[in-house]
């Protein structure tokens, strides 16, 4: 009996000492060997440099937690991380491990993030440097050195080799997701724009599984500017299909993001001569396989004023209190195909009639001081030219020729309707002998007619 005793007592005591020995291992070991080896490998195969402080795991109950993650930029930025990560804390199940097949992760927690998105000096970015460095490409596609050609006779060695196929992503769904962080934007280009927002994401079913019938994942976005929590204004939803081909990924992304501070816009704006108040954005972007789909999303400006130039081809309007419109998102992820400042111009001018009516209207009454003002823009520019051009005022056909042209109808002159600008200032010289002698002034009113109205 005391000697039964005595084998429990051993047998308790080696297995505490394994346990201790194995809790060491995981609490110590695994944090060396993702130093030494999995992080090496990772940098070698993608271009990406991480650090992790600490590594733990607690192994019945399939948690894993990872301290002080840290990313680090590239060269020529300068900032020495783009992102990093005080404690990422990840529970598996533990049985979908051991079988191999689908593993699931049960929760996944970000706590205090934080991703530097930067702009230098020389316009680089550094997400897309990371990009470009890196990952390097699948085997089968490496460059394969020379060698030299068999002899008659010979089979040539290189052409039996077959191409090795890039690993693919282990099949996974992550089935809750949660992360606090703080993104920084710091743009070199824009005077050194620095701005840093807090968002919150929430994420559910995420998953790399192959089967087509899988359920697509949500994310959900919240967020604004930290130390003003009405501006940027963030309200994202994104569906996400699963994961198979990270470069070819199928997603939709619908929701909002408001009072986005104009320096962003800063070059288009000085391109165009506007200047404009924070503005709102509305994404509703559809991307399948990589590539965009019926995609676009929606400018919201406010309180727009323009450059004396811009002012005075708008007939001395110098403002607008809001315009909003749309543009189109074509291309792939790799290469958005995204023209914000011809849909910006052409926004301008398409809502042109529309913006000169008041201005216009305001013009015939200073002008004429008629109390009866006119309802159109054509009216009201027939009216003004009236006024200034005695062979318009004085002629009741010039009128209406002009009145028609101005509203895209037929009239007497034969021309086509809707008419281009161009041959409404030619007919316009005909009847305007001011006009019709003035070339140059005629060159200038149909470039300010194309850009006003697009035609």
């Amino acid at each position: 009996m005391k000697i039964t005793f005595k084998v429990l007592v051993f047998i308790f005591g080696l297995g505490v000492v394994i346990l201790l020995g194995l809790h060491l291992f995981l609490q110590f070991g695994l944090t060396k060997t993702m130093r030494e080896v999995v992080l090496p490998k990772i940098e070698a195969e993608t271009g990406i440099a991480a650090t992790v402080g600490r590594l733990s795991i607690n192994l019945p109950n399939g948690i894993l937690r990872l301290n002080d993650v840290a990313i680090k930029n590239p060269e020529g930025f300068l900032l020495e991380n783009m992102a990093s990560i005080k404690r990422i804390n990840v529970e598996v199940d533990i049985l979908s491990l051991l079988k191999k097949k689908l593993i699931i992760v049960k929760n996944i927690e970000v706590e205090n993030g934080l991703f530097n998105v930067i702009r230098n000096q020389t316009g680089d970015w550094n997400i897309s440097r990371i990009q470009e460095e890196g990952p390097l490409p699948p085997v089968g596609e490496r460059p394969i050195p020379e060698v030299e050609a068999p002899a008659p006779g010979q089979e040539d060695p290189v052409a039996e080799t077959p191409a090795s196929e890039p690993a693919a992503l282990p099949e996974m769904l992550i089935e809750a997701l949660q992360c606090n962080a703080k993104v920084r934007y710091l743009d070199f280009k824009l005077n050194q724009l620095d701005l840093v927002l807090d968002l919150n994401v929430i994420g559910s079913n995420l998953s790399t599984q192959k089967d087509p019938a899988a359920a697509w994942g949500d994310v959900a976005l919240i967020g604004s500017l930290g130390s003003q929590s009405t501006r940027f204004v963030t309200d994202l939803h994104l569906r996400l299909a699963p994961v198979v081909d990270p470069q070819s990924p199928s997603f939709d992304l619908t929701g909002k993001v408001m009072e986005i501070d104009p320096r962003i816009l800063e070059k288009i704006y000085s391109d165009l001569g506007i200047r404009s108040a924070p503005f709102g954005l509305d994404p509703r972007i559809h991307c399948r396989d990589g590539g965009f789909t019926e995609s676009s999303a929606t400018l919201t400006l406010e309180n727009i004023t323009f450059e004396d130039k811009l002012a005075d081809r708008l007939g001395g309007m110098g403002s607008i209190d809001s315009l909003r419109f749309s543009f189109p998102i074509e291309g792939s992820l790799q290469e958005p195909e995204v023209d914000l400042q011809q849909a910006l111009r052409g926004a301008i001018g398409g809502n042109a009639q529309t913006l000169l009516n008041s201005f216009l209207k305001g013009v015939v009454a200073e002008e004429t001081g008629r109390e009866d003002l006119p309802d159109n823009l054509a009216d009201a520019v027939v009216v003004v030219l009236g006024e200034h051009v005695d062979e318009i005022g004085e002629s009741e056909t010039a009128q209406k020729v002009l009145k028609d042209l101005a509203e895209g109808g037929s009239s007497d002159t034969n021309a086509p309707a809707p008419i281009s600008s161009d041959v409404l200032i030619d007919i316009l010289g005909e009847q305007v002998e001011e006009i019709g002698e003035n070339e140059e002034l005629k060159d200038e009113l149909k470039g300010l007619g194309k850009w006003l109205f697009g035609k």
